[in-house]
């Protein structure tokens, strides 16, 4: 890439355009391509967190403190009638520590979005369940919640979407591979 078009791309482009300018200006046989996929990966993520949190201090039917609460709602809530999972499958679903899990859970009681209790099919076991007020009142935070994601993907046309879809899957199977 010419100077001049690196200096055009840094202007009309993103802030990890600006980061690639850098690095091919301060060490040129230095290969940064990947970054160009990962830091848009990881810069994005975090704007989408930031987007999601500030929605979901709002929401309707009461705030959530985090992002981490509401992915414990999201699973209950995914998981279908009697909307109850064992800490052990939420640690799996949100791949998380027993301790940051407990966190939730202890600031999710206190709020009354969920209760423990032990599991009828084995009493050595421990059951998390969504209350009638927590099911309730998370109707409408997913809905905003959907909704924000539907306008934060706008941007994309149906192809792009697919693409980026596929290109993603992809990733994460490789990657979760790897983790197991």
């Amino acid at each position: 890439m010419r100077k001049d078009e690196e200096t055009e791309a840094a202007v009309d482009g993103d802030s990890v355009d600006e980061m690639v300018g850098e690095w091919r200006s301060e060490w040129p046989e230095l290969d940064v391509s990947s970054t160009e996929v990962i830091a848009r990966l990881v810069r994005t993520a975090r704007l989408l967190e930031e987007l999601f949190v500030t929605q979901l201090r709002r929401a309707d039917g009461g705030p959530l403190a985090n992002l981490g609460d509401f992915d414990v709602l999201h699973a209950l809530r995914r998981s279908g009638p009697p909307y109850a999972l064992t800490p052990g499958q939420l640690r799996r679903a949100l791949i998380v520590s027993s301790a940051g899990l407990t966190g939730r859970l202890n600031r999710l009681e206190r709020e009354g979005w969920i209760e423990r209790g032990p599991s009828p099919d084995d009493g050595r076991s421990t059951l998390v369940r969504l209350t009638e007020e927590g099911r309730a009142r998370l109707v409408g935070v997913m809905e905003q919640h959907f909704v924000l994601e539907r306008k934060a993907l706008s941007v994309l046309d149906p192809e792009e979407r697919a693409a980026v879809k596929n290109g993603l899957r992809k990733l994460l199977m490789s990657l979760e591979g790897e983790a197991r």
